[in-house]
């Protein structure tokens, strides 16, 4: 249930209270900005994951790829199975998916994301 909305009338305020009203407004603002942010990163995220699960599934089993281990950090790796892969679905669980799984799973995960990203815009 979205928080009760109180009205305050600013005629009845100090110029204190107006100054602290303000640095309120304009924190919850920011923090508003950053969340939208961090759901665009995380939905970047997931298309850039989408992508690379697309191309392993063209792959061909034996070929040599360099594996990602952090953002700036790749190893040399054989595609071993280009039928099915691991998603991480969160908090360290891990669901062995097909790449069409995989695929969906990934336009669903954007799609809620996209449509947090709208109501965040909308406040």
């Amino acid at each position: 249930m979205p928080p009760k909305e109180e009205q305050i009338k600013l005629d009845s305020l100090s110029p204190q209270q107006l100054v602290e009203l303000r640095q309120n407004l304009n924190a919850e603002i920011q923090r508003l900005m950053e969340s939208g942010q961090a759901l665009a990163r995380a939905s970047n995220t997931f298309a850039g994951t989408k992508k690379s699960v697309e191309q392993l599934g063209a792959s061909k089993e034996g070929q040599s790829i360099m594996l990602p281990l952090t953002s700036s950090l790749y190893v040399p790796g054989e595609v071993a199975d280009v039928e099915k892969v691991l998603v991480d679905v969160g908090t360290g669980y891990y669901v062995e998916m097909c790449i069409a799984e995989a695929a969906k799973y990934f336009d669903r995960r954007i799609k809620t994301l996209q449509e947090n990203i709208g109501i965040v815009q909308q406040v």
